[in-house]
């Protein structure tokens, strides 16, 4: 099981240029709860929920929400299997998922609690040791392709992939180097796309592409107890926000029956400040 909560901030809006227009701030505070639970050594499944507060202040409000408070609710759901391959040497560990809102939440405005979309996910994890010649260091790649049902006659499909570069420095504490990216296959270019008629859906179907890069620090305290922290920015992007996001969490081991590959659920571990929602 593990529990993350996650603070991010945006102060500036990125146009489908890359240019940084400021017209307003947001601030998000999220709970992600997560449950894995290995059916064999080498098949996993796994669940998350998401519970998101957020608040927009500006001169431009775009909803009722948008009143610069916070409007706490539970968001989206995921719920994914995942398969290892391979061991050695590289861990290879193909899964498939999907991500399922938990209500009709809110989708308009600054502050909206996410986009309100069911999405198919399909992908994989790769990673390995970086020994011998660095003993103590791994890599490990995450990809995903998500699949949506067009909405207003757009192709809102995407990549996105996840990556992070670690060095084991001592028996309790890993340091790692920390990468986000996104690729939507269409959308719109914002503002050029905006009209009366699609203004109220522009967040939820904007062309959102971006780079993020960060750290983090996972520490041992037992062999079931992790605590983990990490810091992510945006260095480029189009038709999204600019972010800042601190993640802190615990994850906690607790079966003691089938003794499930390590490197099967290392693979699948998120520990990146995510934009929960993609706002």
């Amino acid at each position: 099981m593990s529990f993350t909560y996650q603070t991010l901030a945006s102060h500036d809006h990125l146009d489908f240029t890359g240019a940084r227009v400021d017209i307003g701030r947001i601030r998000a505070h999220t709970l992600v709860m997560g449950f894995e639970y290995g059916l064999t050594d080498r098949l996993a499944l796994d669940a998350e929920l998401a519970y998101i507060s957020s608040k927009y202040k500006g001169q431009l409000p775009e909803s009722p929400h948008d009143d610069g408070a916070y409007h706490p609710t539970f968001q989206d759901a995921q719920l994914g299997l995942r398969y290892n391959v391979l061991k050695n040497p590289l861990v290879l560990t193909p899964f498939i998922g999907a991500t399922i809102p938990t209500h009709d939440y809110e989708t308009r405005g600054h502050s909206a609690a996410g986009r309100n979309f069911h999405e198919f996910l399909m992908g994989l994890n790769v990673g390995r040791q970086l020994g011998p010649v660095l003993p103590d260091a791994y890599f490990h790649v995450r990809y995903s392709y998500a699949v949506l049902s067009h909405f207003n006659g757009l192709n809102l499909n995407r990549s996105n992939a996840d990556w992070e570069v670690g060095w084991i420095a001592t028996r309790r504490c890993s340091l790692r180097l920390l990468g986000a990216w996104q690729r939507t296959q269409g959308g719109l270019d914002l503002p050029k796309d905006l009209t009366e008629e699609n203004h109220e859906l522009h967040d939820r179907v904007a062309r959102a592409n971006y780079l993020r890069l960060g750290g983090g620090v996972t520490f041992s305290v037992s062999r079931s107890l992790d605590v983990h922290s990490a810091y992510l920015t945006t260095v480029s992007g189009i038709n999204t926000h600019a972010v800042g996001g601190l993640a802190i969490g615990i994850s906690w081991r607790f079966s003691k029956g089938l003794a499930t590959a390590r490197s099967s659920v290392n693979t699948s571990e998120k520990k990146l400040p995510t934009l929960v929602p993609e706002i």
